[in-house]
């Protein structure tokens, strides 16, 4: 298991972002990188990706032609055009998509958080294809201190359920740790086979990086 802590792309929730962030650094290299998720995606967040192909329209063909152009492409599930946010892709499509392009980095947000730095799964989630080689849980450091409440942390009675912390208690390495390392929480739905490592993002919102250190330590 790896753990890894790094600054924030500004986000309130952090795996859209980071995502995102590692695809611009895979395109940068001159290499492809296709992002998707199998929970759902928000109009500003698609809005990030330099091109995007719903999954009505996403055939090897269409996905290559937007790859040859763009090296980024974001790929989504039907889009609510009211709202513009779109839901997930389907394992079926996930599997068409490692099939059809094995050389491109295909990455993808399995669960959402509600715009919170810190969850526990519910039981329908994550929902984790079985091609995942990587299973990267993110952790927001801005929880850390924060009580233990649904304000600041999405699902807060499952994480005291995980972790024995009672509700309101304060957010301390410990508590994060054992989330994480926890068969129902961070380890849930890894594929036999797959890795696991954390990424804490937003750390230069800690007055130091103590807290996110500790919880590697844990």
């Amino acid at each position: 298991q790896g753990f890894k802590v790094m600054p924030s792309d500004g986000a309130s929730g952090g795996k859209t972002a980071a995502m995102f962030r590692l695809a611009r650094e895979i395109a940068a290299r001159d290499e492809r990188a296709l992002t998707t998720t199998t929970t759902h995606i928000f109009a500003a967040q698609i809005a990030q990706a330099p091109a995007h192909v719903v999954a009505t329209d996403a055939t090897r063909e269409t996905i290559v032609t937007a790859l040859a152009s763009y090296r980024h492409v974001l790929v989504v599930g039907d889009t609510d055009a009211g709202s513009g946010r779109a839901g997930g892709v389907s394992l079926e499509l996930f599997t068409r998509l490692r099939a059809w392009f094995p050389d491109v980095c295909l990455l993808n947000e399995a669960d959402g958080s509600r715009m919170r730095p810190f969850k526990a799964p519910a039981a329908h989630e994550p929902v984790i294809p079985e091609e995942t080689t990587l299973v990267v849980p993110v952790v927001g450091a801005d929880v850390f201190g924060q009580p233990l409440d649904s304000e600041h942390v999405h699902r807060p009675e499952l994480v005291s359920a995980l972790s024995g912390a009672p509700l309101g208690a304060p957010i301390t390495p410990e508590i994060v740790a054992s989330v994480l390392a926890h068969p129902d929480g961070g380890r849930k739905g890894v594929p036999a086979g797959a890795r696991l490592g954390v990424l804490m993002n937003k750390v230069e919102k800690l007055p130091g990086r103590k807290p996110a250190r500790d919880t590697a330590q844990v």
